[in-house]
């Protein structure tokens, strides 16, 4: 718009009608296209009920060559225009964490620069995809859209088509070099990358020094080494004593396990120490009681935290801190149990248990504290002492005893703190009797229980950690800010990683929360410029971090929680997937979207590793005529491919479509050893949807159609796209040189012309 006035004011006037005027277009254009759209999805109807299949996808080719030409025409003309438009900058000026302090190397190997760099970005950065995953996203749309009218699913999908169509993968967020790097770090079996126990930093350890601090773990006295896998034994018995309980037959249909995998057991180094010990873990989520000890630590959690010593967390922690005066004299004072887990005595826990619950119930509990066990270099244990970390019964359970443990060790001390707090296995106390007795109340402590000890730490500088705050005398109040350990990195999730921005945005506002939370007034300030510089320190900009810092202004609204009528759960592609979600967002659908592939997952696990078939999901069996059979199956494939074989052999060709091909004639010989699993798609209606999404590309399939889930035809499009991309990436054979290669069909410049994937005819 051409200036005819020069002032202040008629410059923000002209700049306000610019704006205005550049909305009113941008709004009616997309009017425009969502008329068009809507008269395209009438024309697909009319085309599709009046062509051969054959034909419509002939025409729909060709007009998506052209379209696609035509798309990369326009486009290079806009960005050429664009980048006209940009003003010249300086480079920002970028703080950077500490690589020395982020990856803590405990071999021998020198780490390349492009290794240090890929570490430093830590283990949950996730890495963009190389190709759109459109068959996820179509099974996590399909499934989220599946009860709402036929009219509103078709007008998703084919918005949803519209942008699958024409979508490209993002750009690498990682270097060529450090590509490479992930590969050299991952075929080096001589080494084990590993989150730190605590501060975030990644640790680089040789494989042999790790599985030695391992061993070193397992005392005779602790763990007890079995002669076989227990899984199923342990299955057989939990299901036994679900269904002769008294809880409702709905939740024992939810709880009882048709199979199982063994938990795996890990370690953590912990770095804060001299020798660089190792935290167990047990990764329980699988595992024959895995379910059972999740609800029963609902029924538990209201008979815990009824006590005045009870802390839930640090900003309940920080409330009780008001009501405390310290007199000179007073020592504030940290109790730490050592080992709690492992040595919270199980016959007290299960005393304690069958006083609060019927003995149905209570014999649940023990089934859930006597089966630990878990799978290390190929061999089981059993764990005969405490509770094991990972399993969700554990800290309750601790929890749970420790209440009734410090009720009877206070009430027999002489002496008694005048405060004592606890989280778990962490005290607060403030002590009124002098240093001199503090030994002798800790030798009291110590004494009650032949497996629980402490360890005492006192102020030091009129301060003393707790949990994450840091306590420190003000007069006779007590002030307090965030503590962080001192192998604190200060390292959160890089801006570069492929998650959601909000995502994103929602740990620098969590972070901020907890600051106002946590932090006296005098502090916020201070904790808040440190975030500051951190997050910099991480890739994000001033203006990212200022928006994200700032005081959240509302919550989201209770009406407008009650009006999502469903989720769908997406891998994050940026310019793909959150463009759907706004799609699915004008329909009530609230759209969670998952991170692809992080750098942890690329690295060889120092868990032991699951057999291939060991998984649920989607998978293919190959037969020697050519074809394929598709299936789907929330148990193992491993068991599913038993019954098939079983179903072979004994001639049941009304329970297995792979039978019923099998015994059709003498020349199919069924290739179960080749069977791959396609995809680990959890979820019931996920599963089915992308069972019919690999029908659709594998049209040699000799699946039964009756037992197959109807897949829209709208779909057909966004799925042809996956199976050219597949076709090219093959290599011409052999017998057939390049050049005799049968070249695509020629597109005419006046063929019918598409926009975002529809045919315009």
């Amino acid at each position: 718009m051409k200036r005819v006035f020069s002032s202040t004011q008629a410059n923000r006037l002209y700049t306000r009608m610019e704006k205005n005027f550049l909305r009113e277009r941008i709004h009616t254009s997309r009017r425009d296209l969502a008329k068009v759209d809507r008269e395209l999805i009438d024309l697909f109807y009319i085309l599709t009920a009046n062509m051969q299949p054959v034909d419509w996808d002939k025409i729909d080719g060709i007009t998506y060559q052209n379209m696609q030409n035509e798309l990369e025409r326009t486009s290079a003309r806009q960005k050429i225009k664009y980048e006209k438009l940009q003003p010249k900058t300086k480079p920002e000026y970028r703080i950077s964490l500490e690589p020395a302090r982020t990856v803590v190397n405990l071999t021998d190997k020198t780490l390349t620069t492009s290794e240090v760099t890929l570490l430093a970005k830590g283990g949950n950065f996730a890495i963009t995809p190389k190709v759109v995953p459109v068959e996820d996203i179509i099974a996590g749309t399909e499934a989220a859209i599946r009860n709402l009218p036929n009219s509103i699913a078709d007008e998703i999908r084919f918005e949803t088509v519209n942008i699958l169509r024409t979508a490209k993968a993002p750009k690498s967020n990682l270097s060529r070099e450090e590509h490479q790097a992930l590969k050299s770090l991952n075929a080096d079996k001589d080494i084990l990358v590993l989150p730190a126990d605590k501060g975030n930093a990644t640790v680089v350890m040789k494989s042999e020094d790790y599985r030695s601090k391992i061993e070193d773990l397992l005392e005779p006295q602790t763990y007890k080494l079995l002669k076989k896998d227990p899984t199923a034994l342990i299955v057989r018995n939990t299901n036994r004593l679900i269904k002769a309980s008294s809880l409702p037959e709905h939740l024992k249909s939810k709880l009882i396990n048709s199979e199982a995998q063994p938990p795996r057991l890990y370690g953590l180094p912990k770095i804060h120490k001299a020798s660089v010990p190792l935290r167990p873990i047990v990764s329980a989520p699988g595992s024959p009681t895995y379910n059972l000890a999740k609800y029963l630590t609902t029924i538990l959690q209201p008979k815990v935290g009824n006590t005045n010593s009870y802390v839930k967390d640090s900003t309940h922690f920080v409330q009780k801190l008001k009501d405390i005066k310290l007199e000179p004299s007073d020592i504030m004072v940290s109790f730490d149990v050592v080992s709690l887990f492992t040595r919270v005595p199980l016959g007290e826990s299960m005393d304690l248990i069958k006083e609060s619950f019927p003995p149905d119930i209570a014999e649940l509990f023990r089934v859930c504290l006597t089966g630990s066990y878990f799978l290390w270099n190929g061999n089981y244990y059993e764990q005969t002492e405490g509770v094991a970390m990972g399993s969700p019964i554990s800290p309750i359970i601790a929890n749970f005893f420790m209440e009734r443990f410090e009720e009877k060790a206070l009430e027999s001390s002489v002496l008694k703190p005048a405060v004592w707090f606890r989280y778990v296995d962490d005290t607060f106390v403030v002590w009124k009797h002098g240093r001199d007795s503090l030994d002798d109340f800790l030798h009291h402590l110590n004494s009650q229980s032949p497996s629980i000890k402490f360890t005492m730490e006192t102020e030091v500088n009129n301060q003393l950690a707790f949990l994450d705050v840091l306590v420190k005398r003000n007069g006779d109040l007590l002030d307090h800010t965030v503590y962080r350990k001192p192998t604190h990195t200060d390292r959160y999730l890089h801006k570069l990683s492929n998650h959601h921005p909000s995502q994103k945005q929602g740990i620098i506002g969590t972070l901020a929360n907890r600051a106002r939370r946590i932090c006296a007034n005098e502090h916020i300030q201070e904790e808040l410029s440190h975030l500051n510089k951190a997050f910099l320190a991480n890739g994000y900009n001033d203006r990212e971090i200022k928006a994200a810092l700032a005081p959240r202004q509302r919550r989201p609204d209770a009406n407008e929680q009650e009006n999502i009528i469903n989720k769908a759960f997406l891998p994050y592609v940026s310019q793909v997937t959150d463009r759907i979600g706004k799609v699915l967002k004008k329909h009530n659908i609230k759209t969670i979207y998952k991170p692809t592939r992080k750098i942890r997952d690329c690295l060889r696990p120092a868990k032991d590793k699951r057999e291939p078939l060991s998984s649920a999901g989607i998978y293919r069996i190959p037969c020697s005529c050519g074809s394929v059979y598709i299936g789907t199956t929330k148990r193992s494939v491993g068991t599913r491919l038993t019954e098939h074989k079983r179903n072979c052999r004994l001639g049941q060709t009304e329970k297995s479509a792979v039978a019923e091909h099998a015994l059709r004639d003498g020349d199919h010989k069924i290739q179960f050893e080749d069977t791959q699993v396609i995809a680990t798609t959890s979820g019931y209606h996920p599963r089915l949807v992308r069972e019919a999404v690999e029908i659709h590309k594998h049209p040699n399939n000799f699946n039964r159609k009756e037992e197959t889930f109807y897949l829209n035809r709208i779909w057909h499009p966004a799925i042809s796209r996956t199976k050219v991309a597949a076709q090219r990436s093959r290599p011409v054979p052999e017998e057939l040189p390049p050049e005799q290669a049968t070249p695509p069909p020629p597109t005419h410049k006046y063929a019918l012309r598409r926009r975002g994937g529809i045919s315009l005819v």
